[in-house]
């Protein structure tokens, strides 16, 4: 019985060993799109941390920002959501994205400026869950202050 019970926990760390080979993270065409690289120094570009399998990386911190109200309210109440983001490279590449999006929807005409804001954030909502719970939480927390939608 013992010899049957040590050899299925063998082969189920070995076959969890393959399997998981298979789906290790590897850095997608997302990420390189919006210019996250991996460097030496255990970052990546635009300073996001990096988010790899073998990253010892700690989280980003929530520190104040200065000049931006809505970074000190999400900094504030959703630090682990925005640490969540910034941790995934997808998420990271998404929040490019949507700081591009809102700055230009900020540059466009005022009837048609709450239009593209609010298609910006659907758009970064559409990416994923990480995207989804950091937006659910500014809107509990920091709609004021961000200017959601």
């Amino acid at each position: 019985m013992i010899r049957a019970t040590r050899f299925a926990f063998s082969f189920w760390l070995l076959a969890w060993g393959v399997g998981c080979s298979f789906v290790e993270p590897h850095k997608g065409s997302l990420q390189a799109e919006c210019g996250i690289e991996s460097s030496t120094d255990g970052q990546m570009g635009s300073g996001y941390p990096m988010a790899t399998a073998n990253s010892t990386q700690a989280a980003p911190t929530c520190a104040a920002v200065p000049d931006s109200a809505c970074d000190n309210c999400e900094s504030t109440h959703c630090c682990a959501t925005r640490a969540g983001c910034y941790g995934d490279p997808v998420c990271a590449c998404a929040d490019l994205k949507l700081d591009e999006c809102l700055d230009d929807a900020e540059a466009s005409a005022d009837e048609t400026r709450g239009a593209e804001v609010s298609a910006c954030w659907s758009a970064f909502a559409a990416t994923g869950a990480a995207e989804q719970a950091r937006i659910s939480c500014q809107r509990s927390w920091c709609e004021t202050e961000c200017s959601m939608p």
